[in-house]
């Protein structure tokens, strides 16, 4: 396989990725996206996905969305106005590669990564098949639970209230003030954390209180039924301490067909670097592979 740096722009912003390509001739392509605060390698989970991607003959673009490392701007993510174009620009940059000339393409995403795929491929009908870890389908109700979850329904209250001033104070042209991540997520081990990011220092460690009031307006969930009849295949942790299982299915009921719901005992909200990250991989593979790489025709393909 071969690893190619690449740029590309959205809404003229410059962005970077990787490209990594077969040995042969790809069948198709997959763009990979990352989660809330990650970057483009999404602590290796993406790259190695790529690595075996390429491996069934699928040549695959992970990016870092606007907003994040390793970009100037790093801390400013907006994933409700940005990270959609992004990743229509991704599909965009990729379809005009030679090798890929009239080749299908597919989406993969974790958490607000796999939101940002299903609205992309709702709006996007040249996108062949979705593969969606746990999509947060809703912004404001996702950060809204793990509030209420580890600090309370007072704390998040108070919260809300310091986006809300904070929206004010940029709507009159003063910066927006800047939070720990650790605390926009109402994380509850900052030992953990710490060591998580000084193990993958690309993880951002603060982002602005506008970041988060984007945040709220992230609405894939209102997306998906117009991903039919393409197929999305839905991949859930069974222990996800982030998002909900209950997402998963009612977000499963919402979609058309073709459509699959895979939920893995047991499991966390990231799979990356744990055990069930090889049974992940393979649903995802089993599913890419098979709209990808098989003559299977699907409608609005």
């Amino acid at each position: 396989m071969t690893k190619q740096q690449v740029t590309f722009f959205s809404q003229g912003r410059r962005l970077q990725g990787t490209i990594i390509w077969p040995e042969a001739e790809p069948c198709g392509a997959v763009v990979l996206c990352h989660g809330f605060g990650s970057s483009a390698e999404d602590i290796g989970g993406l790259l190695r996905m790529g690595e075996r991607l390429a491996q069934a003959h699928l040549a695959s673009l992970r990016f870092s969305f606007s907003g994040s490392h390793p970009y100037e701007d790093a801390g400013t993510i907006r994933p409700a106005s940005e990270w959609i174009p992004d990743c229509r620009s991704a599909l965009a940059f990729l379809r005009q590669e030679d090798p890929l000339a009239g080749k299908p393409l597919g989406l993969l995403g974790l958490s607000v990564g796999g939101g940002v795929v299903i609205q992309t491929a709702a709006l996007d009908s040249q996108v062949r098949c979705v593969v969606a870890l746990a999509p947060v389908a809703d912004g404001y109700a996702w950060l809204r639970h793990r509030w209420l979850s580890t600090r309370g329904e007072e704390a998040w209250r108070e919260f809300e209230k310091q986006v809300a001033q904070d929206a004010q104070q940029v709507a009159r042209g003063e910066a927006s003030r800047v939070m720990a991540h650790f605390d926009v997520q109402a994380m509850d081990n900052e030992q953990d954390w710490e060591m998580l990011l000084e193990q993958y220092p690309q993880l951002l460690r603060e982002l602005t209180l506008e970041s988060v009031e984007d945040t709220f307006h992230f609405r894939p969930g209102n997306y998906v039924q117009d991903i039919a009849p393409r197929p999305l295949r839905i991949i859930w942790g069974e222990a996800d301490e982030s998002v909900p299982l209950t997402d998963g299915y009612d977000l499963y009921e919402q979609a058309g067909q073709i459509k699959d719901l895979q939920v893995l005992a047991g499991a966390p909200h990231c799979c990356w670097n744990t055990s069930w990250e090889d049974p992940v991989t393979q649903l995802c593979l089993e599913w890419l592979g098979s709209y990808l790489t098989s003559s299977a025709s699907v409608a609005n393909s």
